[in-house]
């Protein structure tokens, strides 16, 4: 029961969760057990080792010769356009049976005068607009850049 309670509290002192209570008891058991005593040596130890420890950092020609890679290249763009499409055909799906019924509940509703009815679809169809203009004018950018694919 001890040892039970020993590792407990040994995990919530490493994970700064606990109490002024707890680290005292913990304190006392480590006191009391040699066992206990190593046990909480070797867990602060890796605490410490895994807190300093960081990735090495490769090289800047590793990362040229990866985006060089056309298959490093390729799942990412495929990875995009997944999530293009998904994006599209959820946004299509809502467009396709959201908007003919509000378009229904703003046309029902008589306390709504027909101006702003109106303006409200105007606004729609222009949010539209605007959203493909500037789809538009970012791939047609996107399809002439100068300097694509160029390692600087």
């Amino acid at each position: 029961m001890t040892t039970e309670r020993a590792r407990e509290l040994m995990m919530t002192v490493l994970d700064d969760e606990h109490t002024p209570e707890e680290l005292r008891e913990l304190e006392a058991l480590a006191a009391q057990s040699p066992e206990i005593r190593e046990e909480w040596a070797r867990f602060t130890r890796v605490k410490e080792a895994t807190r300093t420890m960081a990735w090495p950092e490769p090289p800047p020609e590793t990362w040229d010769r990866y985006w060089t890679n056309v298959y490093n290249r390729g799942e990412r763009t495929f990875a995009w356009l997944l999530i293009l499409v998904s994006g599209l055909v959820a946004a299509g799906w809502w467009l396709w049976t959201i908007t003919p019924a509000l378009l229904r509940h703003w046309f029902a509703d008589e306390s709504l005068p027909m101006a702003v009815r109106i303006a409200m679809v105007v606004a729609g169809v222009g949010g539209i607009i605007l959203v493909l203009s500037v789809a538009r004018e970012q791939f047609t950018t996107w399809r002439k850049e100068r300097y694509k694919g160029v390692i600087r």
